[in-house]
């Protein structure tokens, strides 16, 4: 078989590459089946420069997501970032459809502006 056209396989090997697509098709199954509501965690800011740095903080492992949704989250009413089982009509439209696209367990890489701020959307379950 010839390689050409085949997609590169993404650093980490492929064991990441296809737990990565395991991911992706995990959101595309959920989104096809229609999701009535998501568990959320997030950090909410004003500026996307401070959400970029929380977001780059949280990659590096120097504080994991609940850490800083504690010490950087405007929004205090969720206990480390909580929303909880929330439906679609019950949150902004932009994080309900960047929260779509999140896997469970991941939060969103880019902030999410919505009429309140930018958000780190954080998906921890479906249904």
């Amino acid at each position: 078989r010839s390689e050409m056209g085949r997609d590169k396989v993404p650093t980490g090997g492929k064991a990441a590459a296809a737990k990565e697509l395991a991911e992706k098709k995990a959101v595309a199954d959920a989104k096809a089946k229609g999701v009535e509501a998501m568990e959320v965690r997030h950090i909410l800011v004003e500026k996307h420069g401070k959400a970029a740095e929380i977001i780059e903080i949280i990659k590096s492992g120097k504080m994991g997501f609940n850490e800083a949704a504690r010490e950087y989250s405007m929004d205090k009413a969720g206990k480390s970032g909580l929303l909880g089982w929330k439906r679609k009509p019950e949150l902004d439209q932009d994080f309900w459809s960047a929260a779509l696209e999140v896997p469970e367990g991941k939060y969103t890489e880019e902030p999410i502006k919505t009429q309140y701020g930018y958000h780190i959307i954080m998906v921890q379950a479906r249904k």
